[in-house]
């Protein structure tokens, strides 16, 4: 690279195409773990960073696949002149989950999940419960941020109430580090001072590394409703018509009162009614149709409302029959709910449905 720089310690090395960026550059980093075969294979890569005058700060993180990464990270025009310190951090730690069931039954020897991202994929998947029901996840990759949903294998059961703990945000150990320095602006005498800089400056981790990739939201409920807010952040696309009817659970606790959704909805929507499948699994119909249900805009089986926990939901989004919502909606209606994230959610009583970040994205923007 042109104007490269590079520093190494034990294991960690990062080089950057340059030291001196103008607002509008594309800042590239290259991560290297040179040891990753006897230390981590899959570990995490920490970016904090800092402008020293007014010591804002802004937090990402990536993951290092055999040790090697690289990305760019676009610096926005509003961006102000000044030194900014980039503290690389790496933990030996790839994102999974570690847990326990608060209520365990004594047929639970494993654990459904389903992962919603917020690039609107679905995953499944199991976990086997260990026989003193905690349990460990595989490794999750996925950027931004994810609603994570657990169930009993057996359905006829109580909901589940679970306990889960990510080393990346609760348990920050770093095996390496390393502090490197850009100016943005016109090149300038501080430049110079950057071998000084390196002597001094003191990386302080008064707040986890990583908290979410979202960006930051300003709630002012006198001037704005919180389910106001939380359609600017969460809705898109055909579900933000203004065709649907809005059950509000973040500022009403209507929903979160309920004993099931099935009973809810149809308790609170005309024409919506309940039946028996010949397996015995409710329906929900309308018109005699049966009903779409979309979970944080995915479309998802009905079963699922089964394992949301009431309180768990942000906000329902109801479409009549014969209103377009998405590619081959059906006349039977469709039902979008939205679970809690972020500032909006509440971490009070045990549940089954968390709300995750996950991996920085490429390619993003500082600002």
């Amino acid at each position: 690279m042109n104007d490269a720089i590079s520093q190494r310690l034990d294991s960690l090395s990062i080089e950057l195409n340059k030291v001196n960026y103008l607002q509008g550059d594309t800042l590239n980093f290259e991560a290297k773990l040179n040891n990753y075969t006897s230390n981590c294979k899959t570990a995490t890569l920490h970016i904090r960073i800092e402008e020293l005058k007014t010591g804002k700060k802004w937090s990402f993180r990536y993951p290092l696949i055999k040790g090697y990464f690289n990305t760019n990270i676009i610096l926005d025009s509003t961006l102000k002149d000044g030194t900014y310190a980039l503290h690389f951090a790496v933990q030996k730690w790839f994102f999974n989950l570690n847990g326990n069931v608060i209520n365990p039954s004594k047929n639970d020897v494993s654990l459904n999940y389903v992962l919603l991202h917020k690039n609107k994929e679905m995953v499944n998947g199991s976990i086997n419960l260990k026989t003193d029901s905690t349990f460990r996840s595989e490794y999750f990759l996925f950027q931004d941020s994810a609603n994570l949903f657990f169930s009993r294998a057996k359905r006829n059961e109580s909901l589940l109430k679970i306990n889960i703990k990510n080393y990346l945000d609760s348990a920050f150990v770093a095996v390496d580090s390393l502090t490197k320095f850009i100016y943005i602006g016109k090149s300038n005498e501080e430049i110079k001072n950057f071998s000084e800089l390196e002597k001094k400056y003191q990386f302080k981790n008064e707040d986890p590394l990583f908290k979410t990739t979202m960006s930051e939201v300003i709630i002012n409920a006198k001037s704005k409703k919180l389910i106001d807010e939380f359609q600017k952040d969460n809705v898109s696309g055909m579900f933000s018509g203004a065709d649907g009817i809005i059950i509000d659970g973040l500022e009403s606790d209507d929903i979160s009162r309920s004993t099931d959704l099935f009973t809810f909805l149809v308790s609170r929507i005309g024409g919506l009614t309940q039946t028996m499948d010949d397996e015995g699994k409710r329906i929900l119909r309308w018109r005699k149709r049966r009903t779409d249900i979309y979970v944080n805009e995915i479309r998802t089986e009905q079963d699922l409302l089964l394992e949301i926990f009431p309180s768990d939901i942000a906000m329902i989004k109801v479409f009549d029959p014969g209103v377009p919502v998405s590619f081959g909606s059906a006349q039977g209606g469709t039902i979008a709910i939205y679970l809690k994230n972020g500032i909006y959610q509440k971490k009070d009583k045990p549940t089954n449905t968390f709300y995750l970040s996950g991996y920085t994205g490429l390619d993003v923007i500082l600002k």
